[in-house]
């Protein structure tokens, strides 16, 4: 930081955001060598001033290698603010980051701006002004569900990305059927990112690959019966719900698989088998929550495959211990399948969200999966 968050009237935001550069040059020894860079507009919506904090440090990293103005929306309505006060506040503040030898300082902006009670309505009006012109516009959702009150659509029209996590959502059975219509209402003037969708990359790229031989290709068709088991007890249960839930979705708009009943609810052992009908089979997909052991931080699945044929054939992915590494394996009468292990690498919220700044166009994979999901719940 060029210096703590300095409070700063709403009206006179801009004319801050200026004074603050012109002060940051002259303190530099006097020669005015720090740079001012900004390849995009950051809007990060969150839901409590503690979490603007935890955001305001992720963001140090984040500009490091995606220079950008950072606007961080919080909005605590009428009844959910932790204070009694009303009313806006804003404060400006400055990352940057230590040149290397001979190059100039490179800093990006922030901005905070506190919205409580009826406030909360005004936050467009506040926020738009200070996005920079020609450049992109991402909105990182990082309250739970995604489920923005009518205030933002100002905001969200003007998004060219809304970024958010489904590790955060309560209900994933719920709350992914509503983003996904939420996903079809915009129309394609958006594109939608989940970093719990980015997080799996390792899982669906092992999957694909037990497919890779060309003798074992034509079993892709004949898949009928998958299984995935995710973390039962886990403080991470919700993200790993999420998760096999797009696992299974992906699979069947990959395999053009057609629902063909609603998503169930979970029965007494909270396994939902969902039901899919393909060109020439019907196939039934088992989530089943269970306990792993071990604990761990990284993602962790059992996923089984399950293809008819002569002979049948199974296809594997085992979690390891902390669910930092896969045993794929491949089960089929007179092919000498081999069995590996991949570790995977466990990434940091972010380094998935750095990653996802680096692109501007549209995820169509994660999308066409997360309508899949809406088809699943019949919406």
């Amino acid at each position: 930081m060029i210096e703590s968050p300095r409070e700063v009237a709403v009206a006179e935001l801009e004319a801050e955001l200026s004074s603050l550069w012109r002060t940051a040059a002259e303190d530099v020894s006097g020669e005015g060598i720090v740079t001012r860079a900004c390849a995009l507009t950051l809007v990060v919506s969150v839901e409590t001033e503690a979490e603007a904090r935890d955001v305001s440090e992720m963001l140090g990293e984040v500009t490091r290698q995606n220079p950008c103005r950072t606007i961080i929306m919080v909005s605590e309505p009428a009844g959910e603010s932790v204070s009694r006060r009303t009313g806006v506040q804003a404060w400006i503040s400055a990352h940057c980051h230590v040149p290397v030898d001979g190059e100039k300082q490179v800093c990006s902006e922030q901005v905070t701006v506190v919205a409580r009670g009826d406030s909360v309505r005004a936050l467009p009006n506040i926020v738009l002004p200070l996005v920079v012109p020609g450049l992109p516009i991402y909105l990182w959702w990082r309250a739970r569900r995604f489920e923005p009150e009518s205030y933002y659509d100002d905001i969200l029209r003007v998004a060219d990305r809304a970024l958010f996590d489904s590790a955060r959502f309560p209900d994933p059975a719920s709350d992914l059927p509503r983003l996904a219509a939420r996903a079809r209402e915009a129309k394609g003037r958006m594109g939608f990112s989940d970093l719990n969708w980015v997080r799996m990359t390792p899982w669906r790229e092992l999957m694909a690959q037990c497919f890779d031989p060309p003798d074992l290709r034509p079993y892709l068709g004949r898949v009928n019966r998958v299984t995935i088991e995710y973390e039962k007890t886990s403080p991470r249960r919700a993200a790993q719900e999420a998760q096999a839930l797009l696992l299974a979705a992906w699979l069947a708009g990959r395999l053009k698989w057609d629902p063909a009943e609603p998503l169930p609810l979970p029965n007494r052992d909270m396994t939902r088998t969902c039901i899919f009908k393909s060109s020439n089979n019907r196939v039934e997909v088992r989530l089943i929550p269970r306990d792993f052991a071990g604990g761990g931080e990284g993602v962790g699945f059992n996923i089984t495959l399950e293809a008819s044929g002569e002979p049948p054939a199974e296809f594997s992915l085992a979690r390891g211990p902390e669910g930092r590494c896969v045993t794929t394996r491949c089960s089929v009468e007179g092919y000498a399948g081999v069995s590996r292990n991949v570790r995977l690498e466990v990434l940091e919220e972010v380094e998935v969200v750095n990653d996802e700044l680096k692109y501007l166009g549209r995820n169509r994979v994660f999308e066409e999966t997360l309508a899949m999901v809406g088809r699943m719940a019949g919406l």
